[in-house]
C-alpha cells in the first residue's frame, strides 16, 4: 500500500526528480509481491517476529525503523539490478518515511487493541506462589513487567523470612491444602533454592492430587550464561542448557555472509596484500604470513593466519606472551600492522575455510585457554560459537593486553543475545572502533 501510495505522491508531484523517468504501474505491481518478501525477510532477521510481538516501546520503534531502512536499501538494490529502475533520494526518503511511519502505526494500533482485549476480555490468571529463593522474586518481577497476560498474585506460601514484597504473604507450605480449597488458584508456581531441592518433592506430592496447573522453577540458571529450555524425550522431562543460539537456518546464513563477505574483502584487499608483503620482506627477515595455533568452535584447534609483525624468533626465550607496549619483539612496521589491524588480513581465509566467522569471540591459543579455564568461571563457553576476526568485546575497548574477565564478560553476552541485525551492528561499529585501538602493540 505503501509502494503504491507513494507512486501516486511522485507521479502527480513534478517536483520529484527521477533519473530514469516513472516506471509503469505494472511494474510497480509486480514489485510488490518482492516489497513484501523483501520486508519480511528483513523483519525475520532483525527480530522484529521472534521477539515483542505485539509489544509497542521504544525498542520497537528502534528495531522497526532500522528494519525498514536495511529493507529499503535492499530492495532498491534488487531493482537496480533486476528491473534497471533508478530512483530519486527524494523519493526513497518519502518512500522510507511512509513505510516506516505505517509500520509504527499498525503495531501501535495492534499493540493499543491487545491491552484493550486483554484488560476487557481475558479473565485474570490467579497465581499462588509456594517456595523460596531469589529466582521466585525474579520471576515476580520479570513477568509483571513483561505482562504476557493479565495475571494476579493471590498469595505466597514460604518461609516467614522470604516473604516477597508485592504478593500477599500466607503463610508456610504446610498449610498448602487449606489455602487450594480457599482461594482456588489457576496455576501454582514452586521454587526453592538448590540447598532445598527436597522442598520440590514434598510440595509436588502434595500437589499430586489437586487439578492445578503446576509450574517448577528449578534454580539452575546460575549454572548456565545462555538461555536453557525445558523439554522432553521419550516421555522425560528435562532441561538443556548452554545450547548455542543459532538454529540450523541461521547457522547457513551466517555462513553465507561469511563466505560472501570474506571473499569480496579479499578481492578488495588483494593490492593491499602486495604492498604488505613487500614491506615486511624490507623491513625484516622471514616470512610474510606467520602461523599459529588456535583454539575455534568446540574446542577444536586449527592453524591462524596474520601477517608477521615480530621477528621470527619472537618467543624463542619468552615463550607464549602477549604482546606488551612497547614491546622491543615487535618490528617498526609490525607495531604499525598492529595498531592498524591491518596483520589480521589473512584472517579472511580462515573464515572461508569454515575456521572462523567474521564476527564472533577472538580465537585464543591452547596454552592460554589451558590457563584461563582454570582461573575464570564459564570461560570455556565462548567457544561454543565459531571464532570471529572482531567481535562485541573488540569493539568495546577489550582487545589485547586488557582485562581477561571483562573479554569474557562481552563475549559471553555476545553468544546469549546473539542475532543477525548484533553481527551487522558489530562490523559497522568496527570501522571507526575495532581497527584503530590504544591497546592494540
Amino acid at each position: 500500500a505503501v509502494w503504491h501510495a507513494s507512486y501516486y505522491l511522485r507521479f502527480d508531484s513534478s517536483w520529484l526528480p527521477f533519473e530514469r523517468g516513472l516506471p509503469s504501474y505494472s511494474l510497480l505491481s509486480q514489485a510488490s509481491l518482492p516489497l513484501a518478501l523483501t520486508f519480511s525477510a528483513v523483519f525475520h532477521l532483525v527480530g522484529i517476529y521472534r521477539r515483542d510481538k505485539v509489544h509497542f516501546g521504544l525498542k520497537t520503534v528502534r528495531r522497526t525503523v532500522q528494519a525498514s531502512v536495511v529493507a529499503t536499501l535492499v530492495f532498491v538494490s534488487l531493482c537496480f539490478f533486476l528491473y534497471e529502475v533508478h530512483y530519486s533520494r527524494l523519493f526513497l526518503v518519502l518512500y522510507l518515511v511512509l513505510a516506516a511511519a505505517g509500520l509504527l502505526t499498525e503495531r501501535a494500533v495492534l499493540h493499543f487493541f491487545w491491552r484493550k482485549f486483554l484488560r476487557t476480555k481475558v479473565r485474570r490468571r490467579r497465581l499462588l506462589l509456594v517456595g523460596s529463593g531469589e529466582l521466585l522474586g525474579m520471576y515476580v518481577s520479570a513477568l509483571s513487567q513483561r505482562q504476557p497476560y493479565p495475571v494476579q498474585w493471590i498469595g505466597h506460601l514460604g518461609p516467614d523470612g522470604q516473604r516477597i514484597a508485592t504478593v500477599p504473604y500466607l503463610g508456610a507450605e504446610t498449610e498448602i491444602h487449606h489455602w487450594m480449597q480457599q482461594l482456588d488458584p489457576d496455576c501454582v508456581v514452586v521454587a526453592y533454592p538448590n540447598e532445598l531441592s527436597p522442598m520440590f518433592g514434598k510440595i509436588l506430592s502434595e500437589l499430586s492430587d489437586e487439578l492445578v496447573e503446576v509450574k517448577v522453577l528449578p534454580d539452575y540458571g546460575r549454572h548456565s550464561s545462555f538461555l536453557y529450555q525445558a523439554q522432553d524425550e521419550c516421555g522425560i522431562p528435562l532441561l538443556s542448557f548452554n545450547s548455542p543460539p543459532t538454529g540450523p537456518s541461521d547457522r547457513v546464513f551466517k555462513r553465507f555472509f561469511d563466505v560472501l563477505g570474506s571473499t569480496l574483502l579479499l578481492i578488495l584487499f588483494s593490492p593491499v596484500f602486495f604492498v604488505i608483503g613487500l614491506l615486511i620482506k624490507a623491513s625484516s627477515r622471514g616470512p610474510v604470513l606467520y602461523r599459529q595455533t588456535r583454539m575455534g568452535v568446540d574446542g577444536k584447534l586449527f592453524t591462524l593466519y596474520k601477517f608477521r609483525s615480530m621477528g621470527t624468533d619472537a618467543e624463542s626465550k619468552s615463550g607464549a606472551v602477549w604482546a606488551v607496549k612497547g614491546d622491543p619483539r615487535t618490528t617498526k612496521f609490525g607495531k604499525w600492522l598492529r595498531q592498524t589491524s591491518l596483520d589480521e588480513i589473512p584472517q579472511f581465509y580462515n573464515v572461508i575455510r569454515g575456521d572462523m566467522s567474521l564476527v564472533g569471540p577472538r580465537p585464543e591459543r591452547p596454552v592460554f585457554v589451558e590457563k584461563f579455564r582454570k582461573e575464570i568461571p564459564k570461560y570455556m563457553l565462548r567457544h561454543s560459537m565459531k571464532s570471529g576476526i572482531t567481535g562485541w568485546a573488540q569493539i568495546n575497548g577489550w582487545r589485547g593486553n586488557t582485562s581477561i574477565e571483562e573479554r569474557i564478560k562481552h563475549d559471553l553476552y555476545y553468544i546469549q543475545n546473539w542475532s543477525h541485525y548484533l553481527d551487522l551492528k558489530i562490523l559497522f561499529a568496527t570501522l571507526w572502533k575495532g581497527f584503530v585501538n590504544r591497546h592494540a602493540y
